[in-house]
């Protein structure tokens, strides 16, 4: 079945991903309780997965496509690092269960503090892609889920 993900979707769904990284951000800052940290982590990660089922293919498709064109190069340079930031991710989630958090709040605040950014910045880069690609395609793309 093929369904139809349209570059607004991807665009709100990318402001979301900001918003709750930011607001995990700024809950490290705080002395908010490992609860709370808990959650707001599970919030993102469940945003970030529902993304990831939409957009995972498709913003390599835009890349190839923008004109001006990206290379073949820098294209599959984006991906690797971001195949990286994946399995990065993937180590973070697993390591930092609600219990972890609470056993150790100061390590988890660190961790986050080096990840966080990342993806934020990911987040930015598809952002100029599908911005792009607004600018120069159709309103919707055909992603397979």
């Amino acid at each position: 079945m093929m369904a139809t993900t349209t570059i607004a979707e991807l665009r709100r769904d990318h402001e979301m991903i900001d918003i709750l990284a930011r607001r995990l951000s700024g809950l490290l800052e705080s002395d908010a309780s490992p609860v709370d940290l808990s959650n707001a982590l599970d919030h993102l990660l469940n945003c970030v997965a529902e993304h990831l089922a939409r957009e995972d293919t498709a913003i390599y498709a835009l890349a190839l496509s923008a004109k001006p064109g990206i290379s073949r190069a820098k294209v599959d340079q984006v991906r690797d690092e971001f195949e990286r930031l994946k399995a990065h991710w993937q180590d973070y989630l697993q390591f930092w269960t609600p219990a972890q958090i609470a056993a150790d709040r100061a390590g988890f605040a660190t961790a986050s503090r080096a990840l966080l950014p990342r993806l934020r910045n990911r987040v930015k880069l598809e952002e100029s892609l599908l911005v792009a690609s607004a600018l120069q395609s159709e309103p919707s793309l055909q992603v397979r889920h």
